[in-house]
């Protein structure tokens, strides 16, 4: 899976990296807690960040984690949604921004909130990855048959929404 994340965006939904954005540092951390998620996780990322050294979009490495600019001629919304659009349903976009989501869910690829994303960052980079060990008396098979009411499916495309954030 590969997830693009629109970092500023990210970075304010963010509530344990305040701290460390209110120091000016929390680019840094951000980039920091996503090294620590791509080990736990090895799921391909690219951040896009508003800005950079020049006109033009520029790509790099921070903490391991690949990083693109947008570069002062245009917006991290903008790199996004060319990424979107030249990937499709491959890439899977963390944005709370509604007019990037909308963009990208025209040209195929799944939007994930940055909220939603963000609580699944800060387990993994705190070593709490959800799914590693049994939780009490829930672990184990559970023997009853017994229905607990009508079937609620969800629609097709939040079924496969659903089954992205798990892997998140």
């Amino acid at each position: 899976m590969h997830l693009l994340l629109d970092g500023y965006n990210l970075l304010h939904n963010t509530p344990e990296l305040a701290p460390a954005l209110a120091r000016g540092q929390g680019r840094a951390a951000l980039l920091k807690a996503l090294q620590l998620y791509r080990a736990k996780r090895r799921h391909r990322l690219t951040v896009v960040f508003d800005g950079g050294p020049g006109e033009a979009p520029s790509r790099g490495s921070e903490s391991g984690v690949p990083v693109i600019y947008s570069g002062t001629g245009g917006s991290a919304d903008d790199v996004i949604a060319e990424i979107s659009a030249k990937h499709g349903p491959g890439v899977t976009v963390i944005t709370d921004d509604r007019e990037l989501a909308q963009r990208c869910i025209s040209n195929g690829s799944e939007v994930i909130a940055s909220w939603e994303f963000a609580a699944r960052l800060m387990e993994a980079a705190q070593g709490k990855v959800e799914g590693l060990e049994p939780h009490g008396e829930d672990a184990g098979w559970d023997f009853t048959t017994k229905k607990k009411g009508p079937a609620k499916r969800l629609p097709k495309s939040k079924r496969r929404k659903a089954d992205k954030i798990k892997k998140l």
